[in-house]
């Protein structure tokens, strides 16, 4: 699942954080999975984040609210573990995202860039639907991106402490992922990426998934990005896809 902005969103068109000093941008977005995610039941989930994001210096912060809409709900967004025991449908507002980053080092003349990021998963949605576990999650990873030529190679690693709700005891995981970009036509980039992540509980199975997306830059307002992810485990969407629609203003 997409529950946020991706890395590589903009890693053709982005410059250096310094530059994008006291800038503020939108997103909307809308996003597609289905997997029976080792249940033997079959679960449909539709999710549209509404993301704001606001750059200042070498800070970037970001907040993101979704809506959901499950069918057999035992997996949530991003392959996170929910309740379970609701009604077959399930619909309304999603967990809210408040993330935080510094850029350590921001990619001047072409070296590498470097983002420190913690995550605040607040328990908006509604556990009663099933729609969340009405905990705290807290996150914490470090992005990483390099130019080599036109290809554009980047990489996550980050750990994921998860919140437990009564009877339940999630481990937490460490999670990752790596990919590359590049250009394929004047304003448009594409590339893949594959994420894995460690199990969240003892009888599930690792995330191991890949994404193959491409972006398009319509002006220097608006850039709309296409995904397609295909799961390798469980744990991951049999099939996933979406869009992103950015704003900058």
């Amino acid at each position: 699942m997409r529950p946020a902005l991706p890395l590589f969103a903009c890693l053709l068109s982005c410059t250096s954080a310094s530059a994008l000093a006291d800038t503020f941008s939108a997103a909307i977005g809308m996003d597609y999975s289905s997997g029976d995610y080792g249940t033997g039941t079959t679960s449909e989930i539709w999710y549209m984040p509404v993301v704001g994001k606001y750059e200042t210096g070498p800070m970037t912060y970001k907040v993101t609210v979704p809506w959901l809409r499950i069918t057999n709900p035992e997996v949530g967004p991003s392959g996170d573990p929910l309740p379970g025991g609701c009604r077959d449908v399930e619909s309304g507002l999603g967990d809210t995202v408040a993330s935080a980053g510094y850029a350590l080092l921001d990619g001047s003349d072409g070296g590498l860039m470097l983002d420190l990021i913690g995550k605040v998963k607040f328990p908006t949605a509604d556990e009663d639907q099933c729609l969340g576990t009405g905990e705290y999650d807290y996150t914490a990873q470090v992005d990483i991106t390099k130019g080599f030529g036109l290809v554009t190679g980047f990489a996550t690693l980050g750990w994921k402490k998860f919140g437990d709700p009564p009877d339940s005891n999630f481990d937490d995981p460490v999670f990752a992922s790596l990919g590359f970009a590049l250009p394929v036509a004047a304003g448009t980039s594409a590339g893949a990426s594959y994420d894995w992540r460690q199990k969240v509980v003892s009888t599930g199975s690792q995330i191991q998934e890949l994404t193959l997306f491409l972006t398009h830059k319509l002006n220097q307002q608006w850039k709309v990005q296409l995904y397609a992810v295909k799961g390798f485990s469980d744990a991951s969407p049999d099939a996933e896809g979406g869009l992103m629609l950015f704003h900058t203003f």
